[in-house]
């Protein structure tokens, strides 16, 4: 949805793909997210995510903008522990939940290294 108007000072920029995430373009990340459930290479939710961390072969985990402060050290600290790379996406865990197909969540792992890069990448992180 194109911005319509003849006013100089409001930007004709697609509605759609403006966010306040710098340059991470939201909705392809949730598709790719998304995607990469489909396939069977990710991993929901919290425990899943630390169990995945505990037997290895996670290559990505993503963290949802707003988990709970015990999650978030839980999870930052297994990443830590194991060197995998975590990174904090500008999803709500509500956002997160949708694109998995499921209800809110917090953390997600990536078991897959072709698409760990390709959502790295989205995420602004080259």
């Amino acid at each position: 949805m194109k911005n319509e108007t003849n006013n100089p000072s409001v930007p004709d920029t697609d509605v759609n793909h403006e966010n306040n995430t710098g340059d991470v373009d939201v909705a392809r990340l949730a598709s790719m997210i998304g995607l990469c459930r489909r396939a069977g290479r990710l991993g929901c939710g919290t425990d899943i995510v630390t169990g995945a961390l505990k037997t290895g072969g996670v290559h990505l985990v993503l963290l949802a903008k707003d988990p709970s402060a015990r999650t978030r050290k839980v999870v930052t600290d297994k990443c830590a522990f194991r060197n995998v790379t975590l990174i904090e996406i500008p999803l709500t865990r509500e956002q997160l939940g949708a694109a998995c197909g499921k209800s809110p969540l917090s953390a997600v792992c990536v078991t897959d290294p072709n698409f760990a890069s390709a959502i790295t990448a989205l995420a602004g992180r080259r």
